[in-house]
């Protein structure tokens, strides 16, 4: 039988077991929110550290968030300070974004400065490439023009059919050099200096070898217009000098003109610019850039519509470059008799009138040349080439 004293000492024992198991349990502290321990951990990362210098506003407002979470912890406060750490976490990934943001920007702003140095590198050597080659043409032409002035051995007489051939090139030369003191005679005729120009900023002087090249020129002519000189020797050695001393003219006008400060390349610019129309074919020659045209004229010696249009777009070309003087060379592929001339002329001014409708004070001269300068066989099926057009803006600077 059971002692009634021992069950209730054995309650007695268990109650108070249970009574220091709860005790304990209630001293017992409390587990930190697992949300913090990922808070410590991304704030402890290499992003972190990079959000901290790219994104400090940001950065601080998830630091902030990270002590009320803390502080929310140790108060007790479990519900709060999870739900604060996860705001917590979600601010530090907002800063470390926009950490990237900037770190992208940053990248992209030393890109377009790299770019932008090597545009001015890239733009630095174009220049000096144009101003080199400029330079190695001017440098071709005064080697020429020396190479032209050297004293010529007298050609002597030759039989009939050399003869003939040496006064074709005696024609050829004479027409050369017409063009040429022509050319020097619109860059000496040039505009007046603007008001509050520098001394010599106006026309140049025409140099006396101007004077000593028409003279010598004129006298060629002479000579080949004279039915007599048919028979002897062909003044091809006379016309040899004359284009020398009408392209030393023009050269020593243009050096007079050319500013030192500036690199030349005025020829190159309007070149690329009558290229980059794709309309045009131009070329350049001693004179400077040219144009050539066919078939600008119908039956009756008007210009066809599409001719106007296009000698048009050239007049807005000499307005832009007023710097520039006009030539205008009528050629054709077989003698001009003299009855014709003025029919030539004609259409000459005609081509002159188009271009200065639209180039207003233009300086324009008309010159007939005649079959004296051919491009294609002169008795081949393609002759009809050589009946064109010349337009030529008269590079006013050394090339």
């Amino acid at each position: 039988m059971i002692d009634r004293r021992d069950s209730s000492r054995s309650l007695v024992r268990c109650g108070a077991i249970a009574a220091l198991v709860l005790a304990a349990a209630a001293c017992a502290p409390v587990p930190r929110p697992l949300v913090l321990g990922e808070v410590d951990a991304v704030r402890g990362g290499a992003a972190a550290t990079e959000a901290s210098s790219l994104a400090p506003g940001a950065f601080a407002a998830a630091e902030k968030l990270r002590k009320e979470a803390n502080a929310a912890f140790a108060a007790g406060d479990n519900a709060g300070s999870q739900i604060l750490g996860e705001h917590a976490l979600a601010a530090y990934a907002h800063a470390q974004a926009l950490a990237r943001i900037a770190r992208a920007e940053a990248s992209a702003d030393a890109a377009q400065a790299s770019l932008a140095a090597s545009k001015k590198d890239l733009g630095s050597l174009d220049a000096d490439q144009v101003r080199l080659a400029a330079e190695a043409d001017a440098l071709e032409l005064k080697v020429r023009v020396a190479r032209d002035a050297q004293p010529i051995e007298p050609s002597g007489r030759a039989d009939p059919e050399r003869e003939r051939a040496r006064a074709a090139a005696a024609k050829s030369l004479a027409l050369q050099a017409r063009l040429l003191c022509a050319a020097a005679r619109l860059l000496q005729s040039g505009p007046p200096a603007p008001a509050g120009a520098p001394p010599g900023a106006g026309p140049v002087p025409e140099p006396k070898v101007l004077d000593d090249a028409t003279a010598a020129l004129a006298k060629v002519d002479a000579e080949l217009s004279d039915p007599k000189a048919a028979a002897g020797p062909a003044p091809i050695d006379e016309a040899t000098r004359a284009r020398a001393g009408c392209l030393a003219a023009l050269t020593g006008i243009r050096r007079a003109a050319t500013p030192v400060s500036s690199a030349p390349g005025a020829g190159d610019a309007l070149l690329t610019e009558l290229s980059a129309m794709g309309t045009l074919a131009p070329s350049r020659d001693d004179r400077g850039v040219v144009v050539a045209f066919r078939g600008l004229f119908d039956g009756r010696g008007a210009l066809v519509p599409t001719a106007a249009a296009r000698l048009a777009e050239l007049g807005k070309i000499a307005a832009a470059h007023p710097s520039f003087p006009v030539e205008i060379i009528l050629h054709a592929d077989k003698p001009v008799p003299a009855k014709d001339e003025a029919a030539q002329r004609a259409r000459g001014e005609t081509v002159a009138r188009a271009i200065a409708d639209t180039a207003r004070g233009a300086r324009i001269e008309t010159i007939v040349a005649g079959n004296a300068a051919p491009v294609v066989d002169p008795a081949g099926a393609d002759r009809a080439r050589n009946s064109r057009v010349e337009i030529v803006f008269v590079t006013p600077e050394t090339f």
